[in-house]
């Protein structure tokens, strides 16, 4: 019978091999598959509204290099009239966000709901917003016609608004605008979300409007922040399921009978975790951050053509800066999506904790990953044919908030030691 100092000893060695397995490095492994293009509008795309003070934030602003703009942002554009002052402000806008040669693609949104004797929201109206933007010089990459339909009925008390109504809407301005700019592109349904009521409604618009519509759209808003961290993470599977649903749904000659055969491009303009405005949990914090990044990269490997996150400053909890032109986690959660580019690749980690995506660019491969937990974790840097020539991490906020939304080099090595709770950046140059 063992003695009890070798039964001791025995048992320290198998809790010392336990804790050495545990702490064993992740691996990543890059898929031998070709590469294949990032869309240019997802990856930098944001709301704009004129009440956003934006030559206040410009460097923040554009240290994200904004890729697509869409105007006047959320409920705004179905409260107020598009008219030629509407587009004066922004015009200007867009010229101080523009970091390369040509500026940000533009969608600008139409007035549907009235709610008000006046209202400036006639197919004739939406006709003379065309002539507005072409007199400040914009070119509109898409007009959407209107901002969350599915919800007049509820949240607006007006329960005429059926899909059939705005088929009916989305026709007719789309007749009088095309008699301005014959090659006006058009978006919608421009539904809340992509469950719910909200889907049903997106689905009989298609059912009826698939053969006019040019970009299907829809918003993503997944929880309210009183969820947990973890839970709140793991909703961003909603991107992957909607966008295949509805590229199916296009494609299906059931679904979709009068347009299943012109391959519709698909479209998020808004998204954040959470939709209550007045609550900064989930949208000003680094969870919040965490989430929009990825959402972000599943929608350019997912098949969206482009997609606005909401929104690009000081709009309640939404916003990578506030007003006083304040980071918060988001912006360095985008300046690191702003290096990401070329064409994705797949790759993957072999712990479920971090989420892993590449990007090859010439002889230069991006890797970012998101480590999900709120502990450190290891992770190897080996990848064979590359060498690892640079680390950033963008940090999750400590106790006292010192370091909220903090970007930080990590030495290189071997391995590279994850932060809680992080988006790091790992350059790689192909050998």
């Amino acid at each position: 019978m063992p003695s009890r100092s070798i039964l001791r000893r025995l048992s320290a060695a198998l809790l010392l091999s336990a804790g050495l397995a545990a702490a064993a490095p992740a691996t990543l492994t890059l898929d031998s598959a070709p590469a294949k293009p990032l869309p240019p509008r997802v990856i930098g795309g944001f709301n704009l509204g004129n009440w956003m003070p934006v030559v206040e934030a410009l460097d923040n602003l554009r240290s994200v290099a904004p890729s697509l703009v869409r105007f006047p942002g959320g409920n705004v554009g179905d409260e107020n009239d598009l008219t030629d002052a509407n587009f004066k402000p922004l015009s200007s806008n867009m010229e101080l966000l523009t970091t390369g040669k040509a500026p940000p693609a533009l969608i600008v949104q139409t007035r549907v709901f009235g709610g008000k004797p006046g209202a400036k929201n006639t197919p004739a109206d939406a006709a003379r917003a065309v002539g507005y933007a072409r007199d400040a010089g914009l070119k509109v990459a898409y007009w959407e016609v209107g901002n969350e339909p599915d919800l007049f009925s509820k949240n607006r008390g007006d329960a005429s608004w059926t899909p059939e109504r705005y088929c009916a809407t989305f026709r007719a301005q789309r007749e009088a605008m095309l008699k301005v700019d014959p090659q006006a592109k058009f978006a919608g349904p421009v539904t809340s979300n992509g469950n719910g009521p909200a889907d049903t409604f997106l689905r009989a618009f298609v059912k009826q409007c698939g053969d006019v519509v040019d970009l299907l759209t829809w918003h993503e808003y997944p929880n309210d922040g009183s969820g947990s961290d973890e839970d709140a993470l793991n909703t961003v599977s909603v991107i992957d399921r909607e966008l295949a649903a509805y590229r199916a749904l296009l494609d299906s000659p059931e679904s979709n009978p009068l347009g299943y055969k012109r391959r519709t491009p698909l479209g998020i303009t808004e998204y954040s975790l959470s939709y209550k405005s007045d609550n900064p949990r989930h949208l000003s914090d680094q969870v919040g951050a965490l989430w929009a990044a990825e959402a972000t990269v599943r929608m350019a490997e997912g098949g969206a053509s482009v997609a606005a996150y909401f929104a690009l400053m000081a709009t309640g909890g939404h916003g990578l800066v506030d007003l006083a032109d304040i980071p918060r986690p988001s912006l360095t959660a985008f300046q690191q999506l702003q290096a990401f580019t070329g064409s994705w690749r797949k790759i993957s980690s072999s712990d479920p904790m971090l989420w892993t995506h590449a990007a090859q660019d010439g002889q230069k491969l991006t890797v970012l990953v998101t480590n999900t937990d709120t502990d450190k974790r290891p992770l190897s840097a080996a990848l064979p044919g590359y060498q690892l020539v640079g680390v950033v991490s963008a940090v999750a906020n400590t106790v006292d908030g010192a370091d909220e939304g903090e970007m930080r080099r990590l030495p290189l090595g071997a391995s590279v030691n994850l932060p809680a709770r992080s988006l790091t950046r790992l350059v790689y140059k192909q050998q």
